[in-house]
């Protein structure tokens, strides 16, 4: 028998052990084939600008670049103290890069980082962008400076059998209008010619606007092959603040979108925003990032909801993060996401404003809906969103005094409208009374009742997905008010739903479920296998047009 002191180490071992295991769990619980894509131009680093000077922000760059955790990363304006910095900081990653005045070293480089562990290189180069892209520091047409392209062909070793990805990112002069548009159509020619077995992905900083010709010849419909600008895939309708260059001030987005990130049509574009992050209403840059999450595409129209209680972050370890969280949300690939227990600027939570937190970490548009004042904050639900959400509404349900005279938490219904690549769906996220078994039933009744009583006019000839923890089996009486109208479960038998409580399920109270006379149907349920972030395990849906 050991003794008590090399046994309580022995327990202390195991229990960080487990830890380790589920958080390793947690952490493959992806979708592999997601690729993260991001374009950052960070500023020469020689530049005289004061409190902005590289010295001063090169750390919260990097932070910014970690934060998003690209597969590939294209840098503008990269000087080789800078590419060899970053290769530094940001370790895994491999890089192309050559200095656009020699090939070699000197000026600047259109620097590009791609993940060591998941990418391997097959070929690379660089193009100058003027009228002969061979040769090493030629300056074109009207440009002011030399300019270049540099480019990776990567296999990804996630998928070994799908075509190779063609990785190329640029800088364009910022003042020869001709260099510019010339330029997107050698860049357009080049893809062609050196990724005819390849899809294409393209970043950079194009010091043009989406309203003008440069802009028109890279994504030229008419040419060959079809590049996607991926922004605009996402944000449908062009508004005025998604100027990129910042000049290092937050407020300032009312400018040109001058950085972009275009793919082939072999890919889907799942995420694309340009990242605000600042820290005393100054940016990391001079730029902002832009960034896009691409999987590959499918003829299958789907829309992937995920629910998730997330008991405001805090972990069955006792560890409250929201980065875990996060990872969640974003290795599930979802379209929308409906989460319960939600902080908003509580004390037990660090006063975070979690929804604007977790917008920041996945990528997701968020909004929350308050169902009671907590802790100094409020608590209640959030929906998030991989579009832009276009309204939302709250919906207080049915409550009833405890026999001290309060009354109890109120539960509430938060709509949100958001229009998808499968039409303009209703979302409706819930969290049911946990103890009171008649209360509840009133509650799923009220729920039940939204589909006749609609915020928005629109919704009346929508889809409408309902998802949240019910608190409740399949077989009770609360579950019982949706089995005319809604659809609960999967024409699929010997499903294993469990998701309470999340280290041993043994209890399904957490649901995904559509309006039956919608346009989509339940295809598919499950379960994540996600043991420690929050005491609920996530329940991920995926619904199909027939």
């Amino acid at each position: 028998m050991l003794p008590r002191n090399l046994w309580q180490q022995f327990l202390l071992v195991s229990a960080m052990l487990l830890s380790w295991m589920a958080w390793t769990c947690e952490s493959l619980a992806q979708t592999s084939e997601l690729i993260r894509v991001m374009s950052f131009n960070i500023r020469y680093g020689t530049a005289n600008d004061g409190i902005n000077r590289w010295d001063l922000r090169k750390e919260f760059l990097v932070e910014t670049i970690r934060n998003f955790d690209p597969d590939l990363l294209g840098t503008q304006e990269t000087l080789a103290s800078q590419r060899d910095y970053l290769a530094q900081a940001l370790d895994g990653y491999g890089a192309v890069a050559a200095g656009r005045d020699d090939g070699k070293e000197a000026g600047e480089m259109a620097a590009l980082f791609y993940r060591k562990d998941r990418f391997e290189p097959i070929e690379q180069g660089h193009i100058w962008l003027s009228e002969t892209p061979e040769k090493v520091g030629g300056k074109g047409w009207d440009a002011a400076l030399p300019r270049i392209a540099t480019w990776v062909k990567l296999k990804d070793l996630r998928a070994a059998d799908s075509k190779p990805i063609l990785f190329l990112n640029a800088h364009l002069d910022h003042k020869g209008q001709t260099a510019r548009l010339e330029s997107c159509r050698l860049i357009r020619r080049e893809l062609s010619r050196l990724g005819s077995d390849s899809r294409w992905i393209v970043t950079g900083d194009f010091n043009a606007s989406p309203s003008e010709p440069p802009y028109s010849a890279l994504f030229d419909e008419s040419a060959d092959g079809k590049l996607l600008d991926t922004y605009r895939v996402i944000h449908r309708n062009p508004e005025a603040n998604e100027g990129t260059f910042s000049s290092f001030d937050v407020s300032k987005t009312s400018g040109p979108r001058i950085d972009w990130i275009g793919c082939s049509e072999d890919f889907q574009v799942r995420l694309a925003r340009i990242d605000r992050t600042s820290r005393e209403s100054r940016t990391p840059s001079d730029h902002f990032p832009v960034t896009a999450v691409l999987r590959p595409a499918s003829d299958k129209a789907t829309l992937r909801v995920l629910s998730y209680n997330i008991h405001h972050g805090r972990g069955v370890d006792d560890q409250l993060s929201l980065q875990r969280i996060a990872r969640v949300i974003r290795n599930a690939d979802a379209d929308a996401v409906a989460l319960q227990e939600v902080d908003q600027g509580c004390g037990r939570s660090e006063r975070i404003l979690q929804v604007k937190e977790l917008e920041k970490l996945t990528g997701y548009y968020g909004v929350f809906g308050k169902a009671i004042d907590f802790d100094g904050g409020e608590y209640g639900q959030a929906i998030l969103s991989r579009w832009p959400i276009k309204q939302t509404a709250i919906h207080r349900l049915p409550n009833e005094q405890q026999t001290n005279g309060s009354m109890r938490e109120q539960r509430i219904v938060l709509e949100a409208i958001v229009s998808s690549e499968i039409g303009t769906i209703r979302f409706l996220g819930t969290h049911l009374d946990h103890s009171k078994e008649d209360l509840r039933e009133k509650q799923a009744r009220a729920v039940d009742e939204l589909l006749d009583r609609v915020s928005f006019p629109e919704a009346k000839s929508m889809a409408t997905v309902l998802a949240g923890d019910f608190n409740d089996v399949p077989k009770s009486k609360s579950l019982g008010c949706f089995d005319q109208r809604w659809l609960i479960d999967p024409r699929k038998e010997n499903l294993v739903l469990a998701t309470y409580p999340s280290q041993s399920p043994r209890t399904r109270i957490d649901y995904v479920a559509v309006n039956r006379s919608g346009r989509l149907v339940l295809d598919s349920l499950e379960v994540l296998p996600v043991p420690l972030a929050s005491d609920h395990r996530p329940v991920l849906a995926e619904l199909v047009i027939p």
